[in-house]
């Protein structure tokens, strides 16, 4: 069954009937179709958790074998952590989008680990929201890329990262700067919280839904002055 419809859409597109996007929400609607409804959550935490393993695991290995590599072998340890999840996440993405979905994150998830750990391979003394910053540019050229919920996660979490520790850095020793950070992100939060409306339920909008409901309440208590909880 799944043959049938793919070798008629590729006759629609060499024919010129369907553009690439249509055809690609073609794929995604059948797709989703074909999945067992009754296997789909098992399988996807299924996936989170052994995405979750397998990150662990590698950080694992890097961390028991890195005071014996010498500063080149690190450096491409660095890149292979890197590219390697990249690559079977692209390997994958015809055959199992929500696996491939996972490999992408747990690439993007090691780029952060490898910007600060070339840093300090090669002693770089920089501004350090400089690698929270490049972190945000990875994600959010993954995101251009993928265009899927995950690698948007992740620009959403990491752009107010970067912008909060620039300025815990440029405020180190300004009174009430918490404050002010808290309120930003506050609002920060109330936006996200407010993205999925009735129209809009896209699962970018969900998880943007999400991070803003999980951030509300400590950003409160950071924005909240504090002689109002009592603490001198």
């Amino acid at each position: 069954m799944a043959d049938s419809w793919q070798a008629a859409l590729e006759r629609w597109i060499s024919a010129s009937l369907v553009d690439s996007g249509t055809a690609e929400r073609i794929r995604e609607f059948e797709s989703s179709r074909e999945q067992p409804k009754h296997l789909r959550w098992p399988i996807l935490i299924a996936i989170a958790f052994g995405a979750l393993m397998l990150a662990a695991g590698v950080l694992l290995f890097v961390s028991a074998h890195w005071d014996d590599l010498s500063p080149a072998q690190r450096f491409s340890l660095v890149l292979a952590m890197v590219a390697v999840f990249h690559v079977a996440g692209a390997i994958f993405s015809d055959r199992f989008s929500a696996l491939s979905t996972a490999l992408h994150a747990v690439g993007t998830a090691g780029l952060g680990a490898g910007i600060f750990l070339s840093g300090q391979i090669f002693n770089l003394q920089e501004h350090w929201p400089g690698g929270i910053m490049l972190w945000a540019a990875g994600a959010w050229i993954a995101w251009a890329i993928k265009r899927d919920w995950v690698q948007g996660a992740f620009a959403a979490l990491l752009t107010p990262a970067w912008l909060a520790s620039e300025w815990v850095d440029a405020t180190e020793r300004m009174t009430g700067a918490d404050q002010i950070l808290g309120a930003g992100l506050l609002l920060l939060a109330v936006t996200y919280f407010s993205a999925t409306t009735v129209e809009h339920k896209e699962p970018a909008r969900r998880v943007l839904t999400w991070i803003g409901g999980i951030a509300i309440i400590p950003a409160t208590f950071i924005a909240i002055p504090e002689r109002w909880l009592g603490v001198e």
